[in-house]
């Protein structure tokens, strides 16, 4: 297990890099984690948009983890806390790239002002209402957007909740694998 997320970082460290590129320096982005490999802060907008996001498709994740009777603090990769959800945590991690796409998709808009963000007291940045509002709508575009999968017309947020019933089914004993081939 330890190897595999040495190699999850080296993987993830390569990726922020590459997604560096695509984001227009206004944006502030340097990465998403530091010299040691730790989550960075939102201290500018790509990394405040890409956090709200990731809050979102947790919640997401939630319901559906809810909705399939299983406990969201008992996870595989997360560490296993009572206070946390170590199982959402586990289960978005093959979606975080439509959150991704939506903050690219925002950028690429130019749909997100200065107005949208604020600076608080302890100089954390983050999303006004009206912010908050695009990101959520952009994501709801994403969730709701149509893709092949298993030969059906579909969206990501079946997908997800698929997702989550095969979890449940092989946790119980009731089904073998699960697929989690990436859709068309």
């Amino acid at each position: 297990m330890r190897e595999l997320m040495g190699i999850e970082g080296g993987i993830a460290w390569k990726y922020w890099n590459e997604f560096n590129k695509v984001i227009p320096i206004e944006y502030d982005f340097k990465a998403r984690i530091d010299k040691y490999r730790r989550p960075m802060g939102a201290g500018d907008k790509a990394n405040v948009m890409l956090n709200y996001g990731y809050s979102l498709l947790e919640s997401e994740c939630l319901r559906i983890i809810n909705s399939v009777g299983l406990d969201s603090r008992v996870g595989f990769l997360h560490e296993m806390n009572p206070s946390k959800h170590s199982l959402a945590y586990d289960f978005q991690e093959p979606f975080r790239f439509l959150v991704d796409l939506a903050v690219i998709n925002l950028i690429e808009k130019e749909a997100m002002e200065n107005k949208d963000f604020i600076r608080t007291e302890s100089y954390s940045l983050r999303l006004k209402p009206s912010g908050a509002k695009k990101a959520t709508d952009e994501f709801n575009l994403m969730m709701n957007s149509k893709i092949e999968y298993r030969k059906k017309n579909t969206t990501w947020g079946s997908v997800l909740l698929l997702k989550g019933r095969e979890l449940a089914q092989h946790l119980t004993g009731n089904r073998k694998m699960i697929d989690f081939s990436k859709p068309q």
